[in-house]
């Protein structure tokens, strides 16, 4: 029992590594040869930790072979695009400029039913607001709306964000620093609304017409 148990964590831990070595890229959705790549270590990971009439080493030498195929054609498709578009495929449109493409959505596999879906999940509600709609490589689904039908930000509208000390989730920070940040006292916010910016050109717009009337010529009114 011991023994099993020691060759199961052994793999678990074999496995742990090779994904650290491999990188974020192999947690992320995945691709064609990664996905084999993947379901080909589980497998070995099993198969080693139940199986006690398969050498250890040679579920070593599997894994290890494994990490290296992924990391040599995870470099080749860097260095050529050829090969990466062949191993891992190439976008596909499946809407453009509002109009479904049902070549591609054949070619694909891919049914209306599973398009809606999609769509939906990303909130859209007419697919005319849609300029393009890509199936990734890697199965994702990638919406690109009609630059009239995106939402405005706060850059559109001219409105400035000063720094505060609102905890920033994209900040590096040790769980001390998070904490420290919280426990500071709030610091009310000086950003300016669309109705300040609006109060401010019309203040501008006055000032303007002022200047004008006093450069401009009375108009002569006598017969």
């Amino acid at each position: 029992m011991l023994e099993f148990a020691l060759r199961v964590a052994g793999m678990y831990f074999l496995a742990l590594i090779m994904i650290r070595v491999l990188g974020k890229r192999a947690l992320g959705e995945l691709g064609p040869f990664d996905f084999v790549i993947m379901t080909g270590v589980g497998d070995v990971v099993i198969s080693v930790a139940l199986d006690r009439s398969i050498p250890y080493y040679e579920g070593i030498v599997v894994l290890a072979t494994l990490a290296l195929l992924e990391y040599v054609m995870g470099y080749l498709g860097l260095k050529s695009g050829r090969l990466s578009d062949l191993i891992t495929g190439t976008p596909v449109v499946l809407i453009d400029d509002g109009k479904i493409n049902k070549k591609n959505l054949a070619r694909e596999k891919f049914n209306i039913d599973d398009l809606m879906q999609e769509l939906r999940r990303q909130g859209v509600r007419n697919i005319k607001d849609v300029e393009k709609g890509i199936l990734e490589s890697c199965g994702g689904f990638s919406v690109i709306l009609r630059p009239e039908k995106e939402a405005a930000s706060k850059e559109d509208l001219g409105i400035t964000v000063p720094p505060s000390n609102h905890l920033v989730t994209t900040e590096q920070l040790s769980r001390a620093e998070i904490f420290a940040r919280l426990d500071q006292p709030e610091i009310e916010s000086q950003e300016s609304t669309l109705f300040d910016r609006v109060k401010t050109i019309e203040e501008q717009l006055q000032h303007i017409s002022a200047l004008l009337e006093k450069r401009l010529p009375p108009n002569d009114t006598s017969d």
